[in-house]
């Protein structure tokens, strides 16, 4: 998703989501999606009953369409329990209350699902502008000014740099959904530069 996903947070899709948290709860109370592999397959099952039912709004049916399609390429790789939970905290609000930490984290992590690079760079590759290509999408976080920016209960402390390469042109969505707040720097060295 080079954000594809639009930002629409909308009851609808909380509505959509919170029943599939639920039905997928449910279904593991009952011992039918224990595994990974078996909630994939059960959220598979779950969305392409509720697309054939029209049980949903229709506005929310390019969601299931998107999830669908995600299940379809990515197979049991496409962590679609993950994205619904996404989907949901970030609509329903819940994303907001999370360290920021947490939705950094959640961040990279729904980049990396999107198809993104993740690159946790040591000082020295951070220094001379190390990147593994101008073209390919991925994000660059200097790996030894990760942690000390937080404390302990995820709250950040201090300015973060994060580069990226690529075309962000969805980023700055992603990055509203996540309730992050980054300055953008000039660009420079082939990378587009952001403080968190």
């Amino acid at each position: 998703m080079t954000v594809n996903y639009h930002t629409r947070p909308t009851a609808e899709l909380s509505h959509l989501t919170w029943c599939a948290l639920v039905a997928i709860r449910l279904a593991q109370q009952e011992g039918k999606a224990q595994s990974p592999l078996q909630q994939h397959l059960y959220i598979m099952q779950w969305l392409t009953t509720a697309q054939k039912r029209r049980l949903l709004p229709k506005n929310v049916a390019p969601d299931i369409i998107w999830l669908l399609n995600q299940g379809k390429k990515y197979g049991f790789a496409a962590n679609l329990l993950g994205k619904i939970d996404y989907i949901y905290r970030s609509s329903a609000g819940e994303l907001a209350a999370q360290s920021a930490l947490f939705r950094f984290t959640y961040f990279v992590e729904t980049l990396k699902t999107m198809g993104w690079l993740d690159f946790l760079v040591p000082p020295k590759d951070w220094e001379s502008n190390w990147k593994c290509s101008e073209r390919a999408r991925a994000v660059y976080t200097p790996k030894a000014q990760l942690h000390p920016s937080f404390d302990e209960a995820g709250a950040l402390i201090k300015p973060l740099p994060v580069r990226f390469t690529g075309d962000i042109s969805g980023v700055y969505t992603l990055m509203e959904q996540c309730n992050l707040r980054f300055h953008q720097e000039t660009d420079h060295e082939g990378f587009s530069a952001f403080v968190l």
